[in-house]
């Protein structure tokens, strides 16, 4: 699972905006419709994956801490991307807090100016990328979906972290979430 950021230039950041050294974007098949395209940032190596369906939705994210959620991506409207090997969730915010412009719920360890440049001048928004044999079971609850996810830990590579993901409106997130391989 991917939590961060990208940027206008389709680069990837993690959520302490260190550069994950690849690039997400999404554009035209040759077949027809839209793939999600997966690439190193020196342009070599790319993979991409057609899309089959996608809806405006509110997404969340909290981490699951020993049976507690712990709230890690405030929600937040974006357009959540349904590919043949996962999800992928763009971030459209109709405003931000000019003194927290991130949704994330991590201090953001970068100039004040390096971050409105980022969010303000360049556009960059939040970004989760979930493949879809990182998610352990999906569950509609009152009005969302909530889709459990099983992650590395980036410190601690043999540990799993559990995440999850809250979808809303679940009338739009059911079909698009449940209907995944």
């Amino acid at each position: 699972m991917i939590l961060g950021y990208v940027d206008t230039d389709d680069r990837v950041y993690d959520l302490g905006f260190a550069t994950l050294r690849m690039r997400i974007r999404i554009e035209p098949a040759e077949a027809g419709g839209s793939q999600v395209v997966f690439s190193q940032a020196g342009g070599e190596g790319a993979v991409a994956y057609r899309v089959a369906a996608e809806e405006d939705v509110t997404l969340a994210v909290g981490m699951d801490h020993g049976g507690d959620l712990v709230p890690l991506l405030r929600p937040v409207e974006g357009r959540l991307v349904r590919h043949e090997k996962g999800v992928l969730f763009i971030a459209s915010p109709s405003s931000r807090d000019e003194g927290e412009p991130s949704f994330f719920l991590v201090k953001v360890r970068a100039m004040p100016s390096a971050v409105k440049f980022f969010f303000e001048d360049r556009g960059g928004t939040e970004l989760v990328s979930i493949p879809v044999d990182e998610v352990l079971r999906m569950e509609t609850v009152a009005d969302r979906v909530r889709v459990s996810v099983s992650a590395a830990n980036i410190a601690l590579p043999k540990e799993k972290l559990s995440y999850a993901v809250d979808v809303a409106p679940a009338s739009k997130a059911a079909d698009l979430l449940h209907g995944h391989p």
